[in-house]
């Protein structure tokens, strides 16, 4: 089970602020994996654990492939790389990633937005969790109290088939991305 943090509030003027990004790039870190060191040490006295560096630009750290392709898969590889708002380059990494984790891979606004979805979802399905509730419990008032079981129930299914059809949705980018299910 991931342990639980919490967050720790600094505010510094931006010049300071610069230099701690600067120091935390040079060391492949974030900020906030820096100061978490910085933390341990004042606090425990003695060396922190080492975080693994982190390469400073995603192309360092996953490396790199180049092909050919002819004319005409480039040209339809640049049309897909277009309809999915990204360069072909971006758009070749998304389907050979795919083919290879055997998992979907989701474009940078596309993923913002399934996230984005599954955020509302799990606000919907706690709201959903405090209504039953406070229904259970007898201290439900106003307009709501008029709630049943079979209501409340019915919210959940509902957004149970809304967390599906955002997994179909999922599968459905996999299979588009990996070509299965295309005739040749």
């Amino acid at each position: 089970m991931p342990t639980q943090k919490k967050a720790a509030k600094t505010y510094l003027p931006p010049e300071r602020h610069a230099q701690l990004e600067a120091l935390a790039a040079s060391e492949g870190q974030t900020v906030s994996v820096l100061l978490g060191r910085l933390i341990d040490l004042a606090l425990d006295g003695e060396e922190a654990p080492v975080q693994p560096r982190r390469p400073l630009s995603r192309a360092r750290r996953e490396g790199k492939v180049t092909v050919r392709l002819a004319a005409d898969v480039r040209q339809d590889l640049e049309g897909e790389a277009r309809s999915q708002g990204v360069t072909a380059s971006t758009w070749a990494a998304v389907l050979l990633s795919a083919r290879m984790r055997n998992a979907p891979q989701m474009v940078s606004g596309e993923r913002r937005g399934v996230r984005a979805a599954y955020r509302q979802l799990r606000g919907l399905a706690v709201n959903a969790n405090q209504i039953a509730y406070a229904l259970n419990r007898g201290v439900l008032t106003g307009a709501g109290a008029d709630l049943t079981k079979a209501e409340v129930e019915g919210l959940r299914q509902d957004i149970a088939k809304l967390r599906m059809a955002l997994s179909v949705y999922a599968e459905g980018r996999f299979q588009f991305q990996s070509g299965e299910g295309e005739q040749p």
